[in-house]
Order: C-alpha cells, then sequence, then structure tokens
C-alpha cells in the first residue's frame, strides 16, 4: 500500500473534507434510507470512502484516501497524515464503546482522526467530529476503551476531566496508568477498581479474575496467603471499627475474585488468647494478633518485598521504612486495646517465637 506523505492540506480543509462526505451521506440517506440500513461494518467503510472521495474531487485530499487493510485503527487514511474511523449502530442514539485507550494498532504518521458516525434506522443520519472531542468516558471490556458520544458538549471530554490532552496521553509509554490514576481519585468510601488488580499495568493490559469463587471454597494455603496479605495491606483489621474489613473485602473481589460472606469469622473467631513472644507472655489478648504470630513471617515478606507504591496507596501516606509505617499504623488503629500493642509487634517481627 502507498499512502502520499505529502502533509499540505491542513486540519481545517480535512475537516471540511469530512463535513462536506457527512453531507453527501445524508442526502443519500435522506433520499433512500433503506440503501444505508442493509450496510454491516465493512459495507459501511466503503461508503464512507465514497462519499470521501466525491467530496475530495478538485481539492489536494484527492487520490490519496484509502481504506486500511485488517484490523488497524483508523479504518481510513487521507494523505497519510489524516484518518477517518467509521462508527456505526442500529439503535437510537448516538452513543457507543470505541476502540481501546492504548491504540496499539494505529497507521503509524497518522495524527489526526475523525469519527464519521452512522445511525443507521430510520431516520438514517450521519455526524462527523473530531475524535478526540468526543469521548467522553472509559469503559472496561477486556482493556480500557473509550465511550464515544457524539453530542459531548464541549469541555466534557475524557481528557477535560484527567487532565491531560488526547494528543499527550496517546504518545504515552503506557497511557492505562493516567486512566487508572483518574478512576482512583473519583473512588467513593466503599469503592474499588474491580478491572485493576493493584499493579500499574503495561499499555492495554489488565488482570481481572477469569471466575467468581466463595471465600469457604479456598484451599487452607490459599486463605492463609490471603489473611498474610491482609494483614500487611490493611493495618486496619487490626481495629475496632465496624467498617474495619470492607477495603480488604472489595481487594479481594478485585483483585482475586474471592468474595466472603463474613470476613469477621476468618480474623475474630476464637476469641481471646494467651501469646509467648520473646520470652514475654502476652495474656488475653485478641484472637488476630494471635493469627498474626502464625503469619508473621509471610506478613514480613510481604511488607518488605511489596512495591512501595502500593503500599503507600494502600496507607493513604509515604514512608521511609514499610515495617515501621505498618507498625505506626496498627498501633494507631489497635489505640483501645490494653496492652502495649508496638512492642507486641516489635518483638513479633525481630524475635523468635516462643512455644
Amino acid at each position: 500500500m502507498i499512502i502520499s506523505t505529502d502533509r499540505t492540506p491542513s486540519l481545517e480543509e480535512f475537516e471540511a473534507l469530512c463535513q462536506d462526505a457527512c453531507a453527501v451521506m445524508n442526502d443519500q440517506a435522506e433520499k433512500d434510507p433503506d440503501y444505508y440500513i442493509s450496510k454491516g461494518a465493512q459495507k459501511l467503510e466503503v461508503e464512507v470512502k465514497k462519499a470521501l472521495d466525491m467530496a475530495a474531487r478538485g481539492t489536494g485530499f484527492e487520490g490519496t484516501i484509502q481504506i486500511i487493510s485488517g484490523q488497524r485503527f483508523p479504518d481510513i487514511v487521507a494523505h497519510g497524515y489524516y484518518g477517518v474511523e467509521v462508527k456505526s449502530t442500529k439503535e437510537d442514539k448516538w452513543t457507543l464503546i470505541g476502540g481501546s485507550v492504548a491504540e496499539g494498532t494505529r497507521v503509524e504518521d497518522v495524527e489526526h482522526i475523525f469519527f464519521l458516525f452512522g445511525k443507521l434506522r430510520k431516520p438514517v443520519q450521519f455526524k462527523t467530529r473530531r475524535y478526540e472531542e468526543c469521548l467522553c468516558d472509559i469503559a472496561v471490556t477486556h482493556s480500557p476503551r473509550y465511550r464515544i458520544d457524539m453530542n459531548l458538549a464541549k469541555g466534557e471530554t475524557i481528557f477535560d476531566k484527567m487532565g491531560v490532552s488526547y494528543d499527550d496521553m496517546r504518545r504515552m509509554d503506557n497511557p492505562i496508568r493516567p486512566v487508572v490514576e483518574y478512576f482512583r481519585s473519583t473512588l467513593k468510601p466503599g469503592e474499588s477498581l474491580w478491572w485493576v488488580n493493584g499493579e500499574e499495568h503495561k499499555a492495554g493490559e489488565t488482570s481481572v479474575p477469569p471466575k467468581i469463587r466463595l471465600w469457604k471454597t479456598l484451599s487452607s494455603e490459599e486463605k492463609d496467603d490471603m489473611i498474610a496479605q491482609g494483614f500487611a495491606l490493611f493495618p486496619e483489621l487490626f481495629g475496632k471499627r465496624q467498617n474495619k474489613y470492607e477495603r480488604f473485602t472489595l481487594w479481594l473481589v478485585a483483585n482475586h475474585g474471592i468474595v466472603s460472606t463474613s470476613m469477621r469469622d476468618s480474623f475474630s473467631a476464637g476469641g481471646k488468647k494467651d501469646l509467648k513472644i520473646a520470652d514475654k507472655l502476652y495474656k488475653a489478648i485478641p484472637q488476630k494478633f494471635y493469627q498474626l504470630s502464625i503469619y508473621r513471617d509471610k506478613v514480613k515478606d510481604i511488607l518488605l518485598n511489596t512495591d512501595k507504591t502500593i503500599l503507600a496507596r494502600n496507607w493513604d501516606g509515604d514512608f521511609q521504612d514499610p515495617i515501621e509505617k505498618w507498625i505506626q499504623l496498627v498501633c494507631e488503629a489497635a489505640k483501645e486495646e490494653d496492652f502495649d500493642v508496638s512492642m507486641l509487634l516489635e518483638d513479633m517481627l525481630t524475635a523468635k517465637q516462643g512455644k
């Protein structure tokens, strides 16, 4: 395929070309709506090219417009620098789920793209707009994808909300990151990003569990691992607040596809127990601290080897020493206990456990 590299026609001229092609198609649709209603996605691309060719006569775009074969973005290229992405719906709406945020199939050298969107039901209508001007939000299927709204008001694009331009974002090594950061900033208490597993993703990648499991179906080894991670990542588990299990429960679902109807049974059941640590006897301490003594090696390993950005996000603040910060947070959560929590934790993580 040979595409001209002459970029002489301006963006404004290309916008006028798209508007003229859209007008050609709307005129045809008014005369014979059934002509377009019968078209599928690939057939509509051919019709859009015909309209663009007609509008391009006598302009700098004449003879440069080509349909790009294969699953590429955009569908049509003009002058090797401009593109048209063809979308359609048979429903009575101007909204649709569009392409991937990552744009892994984008045609090289194409800088400016327009949508040409067809509503293929009576009355058949077509609209065209600059690509970035009608991307209103992000939807998540197997990867984050743009939501299209051809009637979107100026200043209300997803890029306006995120505070980053479309061109800046698409040129990033990881364009998924600002999406994750934006949606994290909008979370309310009790909400979680189910499609993000806590790690920073590469472009186009998400890690969503393929199935949902009940906590009671996990093996003993899996439960031990989850409890250890819960102790490390969510220090509030050691407190007495009614909502102390909420963030951990959401994390289990979002990261591991695990649902529990009562996390309390896994952490607090069994009342209080005596615990001997470093030749010190802690009498009648809550069950969760006794459990911590069992999982202490795993918890310590998680604290020392988990990426600091993930810990900082879970702990809502920066730190230098993860062990020191974790002890501080556990002590704050367990401030109502009637024993020296800080001493117990330091003894537990530094000394050998007694019998």
